[in-house]
């Protein structure tokens, strides 16, 4: 059995995995789901977060687990265990990466864009200061959960916050010596319609993962396919 740790994306909190937790342990793994600061239940100012601020909790996550641990980030999320896997190599099993921007050294999310393809149009709100970032409502579902049943949807929607700006526009930094040395998994959302599966597959092939696992939906498949989801993970500890 292993130890899980699951890492959410921008808006999210740890509410976004309570699908898939139960089903990890039910399979006898321990997982731990943290609230990234400024998101989810945590109360620090989401102005004041840097991706520094994200890597400290996943390391506190990491050190909790107590054994080497499968270190999962989705969608932003990709950035803090990309990070983290530079900071904490020795505290990580493996990274895995669920649909989610995979960065090199050096490089911000605005970075990630694939040659001769235009980049999909973000209709993003920024706070007056530019600290944080929040979606216009119009495309929450479509872009982010139209799989999901509208039961679903309102619950997720109801729990967003706004994004702090920081973490996306740092630079990582990894090493051949940290990062470069873990393995990493990428899950592929092939429907996905926030990280286009081009995207996805220029990342992967720029990074080099293995396995690349595929799943047929959305951008958010612990809310719409949590079984199978859980059963892709469970399989990456095996």
């Amino acid at each position: 059995m292993a130890a899980f740790v699951l890492i959410h994306g921008a808006w999210h909190g740890a509410w976004c995995w309570q699908r898939v937790i139960p089903l990890l342990q039910a399979k006898g793994h321990r997982v731990i789901a943290p609230d990234l600061p400024g998101l989810g239940e945590d109360k620090t100012d989401p102005a004041s977060v840097t991706l520094a601020d994200n890597v400290a909790c996943a390391g506190r996550a990491l050190e909790e687990a107590g054994e080497k641990a499968i270190l999962v980030g989705h969608s932003l999320g990709g950035l803090t265990i990309t990070q983290s896997g530079e900071a904490y190599p020795d505290r990580i099993a493996r990274l895995v990466y669920l649909t989610a921007f995979l960065p090199l050294d050096g490089e911000t999310r605005a970075d990630i864009v694939v040659p001769g393809v235009a980049p999909a149009a973000r209709v993003l709100l920024q706070s007056e200061d530019k600290s944080t970032y929040w979606l216009p409502d119009e495309v929450i579902e479509p872009n982010y959960y139209h799989d999901c049943d509208a039961k679903t949807v309102a619950w997720a929607k109801a729990r967003l916050r706004p994004q702090p700006a920081a973490v996306s526009s740092t630079p990582v930094r990894t090493s051949a010596e940290n990062w470069g040395r873990l393995p990493r998994a990428y899950i592929i959302c092939a429907d996905d319609q926030s990280i286009k599966i081009e995207t996805q597959k220029f990342m992967i092939e720029r990074a080099g993962c293995d396995p690349v696992i595929t799943m047929q939906t959305s951008h958010s498949p612990f809310l719409s396919a949590p079984e199978d989801l859980a059963g892709h993970l469970d399989a990456l500890a095996g």
